[in-house]
């Protein structure tokens, strides 16, 4: 009995761990992609703007979808989807009014004169409603794993909006114009803050989720 609850202890753990570095790798990479494909953005060309946010969301949903299924094909049947569906869920949370300039301009919006509480709870909402989007759109594969994957969806949107804060802050510390080692070093850890940020939230609740899998899992 002993040994059962320390197998499933361990299972737990093992999962959660993965579950927050392959987040936080995502997180890292996708940021410091951001970086540099949001320098090519001319704010006067129009025609060149959105193939270009199209790029940076439509790679960053991969990047993001395919750590998570590398964690979650241990568990999950038809794991694969998740690639597709977080893709979609991050194309649209950017592009229905949530839109990826909105995080691009985290770079530029510590340098606003407005009351930072007043920011910071903008910000909050933005990340809540991005990750409310993008839980719905993995609450589609869960829920055929757990009758309470709808908490998945809440979980997003609480992670989310403290991620999208730190994202603020580190935007904060230092992004001259241009990219350098210096800003990339910035993009990377920012990413990687807020990656272990929203996924040692979301992590907790995936394993509750998937407590079940978990007896025969290692």
């Amino acid at each position: 009995m002993h040994q059962h609850y320390r197998l499933k202890e361990n299972n737990s753990l093992k999962l959660w761990e993965r579950w927050v570095i392959a987040n936080t790798i995502a997180q890292s990479i996708g940021w410091f992609v951001a970086a540099h494909l949001s320098q090519t953005i001319d704010k006067f060309d129009i025609e060149n703007l959105y193939p270009i946010l199209l790029l940076i969301g439509t790679l960053e949903g991969l990047l993001l979808g395919f750590a998570q299924y590398l964690v979650l094909r241990r568990y999950i049947q038809k794991a694969n989807y998740w690639i597709l569906f977080t893709t979609v869920g991050v194309l649209v949370s950017w592009f229905m009014g949530l839109t990826v300039s909105a995080v691009i301009g985290l770079f530029y919006a510590a340098n606003l004169h407005q009351k930072i509480t007043t920011l910071i709870n903008e910000i909050a909402l933005l990340g809540a409603a991005i990750g409310t989007v993008i839980g719905c759109a993995q609450w589609l594969i869960l829920k055929a794993v757990s009758k309470q994957a709808i908490w998945w969806v809440f979980t997003n949107a609480l992670a989310f909006s403290l991620g999208l804060v730190i994202a603020f802050i580190g935007a904060g510390i230092d992004f001259s114009p241009g990219l350098n080692i210096h800003t990339s070093l910035i993009a990377v850890a920012t990413g990687g803050v807020m990656g272990i940020a929203i996924s040692s939230i979301t992590g907790i609740v995936l394993v509750w989720l998937l407590k079940p899998c978990l007896r025969h899992r290692y």
